[in-house]
């Protein structure tokens, strides 16, 4: 028998092989996709962080009308922050946008330069929320 090509189980096994490899090559991306979004949601918890700190301490330079009394707190919501031009619309890397997400700012008292406040931030977005909301 001279006959040259591929048997049919051969080229199952082909197929079967890069079955395997594709299924492996999918689920590796879908990983790290995942990351990824796991990291611009940590990302804006801590822009949302950052930008409500700068914004308590120009308002305390101010007139410190947002600054809680001790052990009360203060809500800055992102709408807020978006109203000064502080910060734009977060935008979900699933689609749509964060922007219900809030700061929380509580005033533990009078102690040290920056008035012992603790900032809880809370992430809402379509596809994420932070667990502190």
């Amino acid at each position: 028998m001279q006959n040259k090509g591929f048997t049919l189980v051969e080229l199952l096994g082909v197929i079967v092989v890069l079955a395997i490899l594709g299924g492996i090559a999918v689920f590796s991306i879908t990983g790290l996709v995942s990351k990824q979004r796991n990291k611009v949601y940590k990302n804006y918890e801590s822009t949302l962080k950052t930008t409500v700190e700068n914004y308590m301490i120009n308002d305390f330079k101010n007139n410190g009308s947002l600054m809680p009394t001790i052990g009360n707190s203060t809500t800055i919501t992102v709408e807020t922050l978006k109203s000064k031009k502080l910060l734009n619309s977060l935008k979900d890397p699933s689609g749509g946008t964060c922007d219900t997400s809030y700061v929380v700012v509580t005033r533990n008292n009078d102690n040290g330069i920056n008035l012992s406040l603790n900032y809880k931030v809370c992430l809402i977005c379509p596809n994420y929320r932070s667990k502190n909301c």
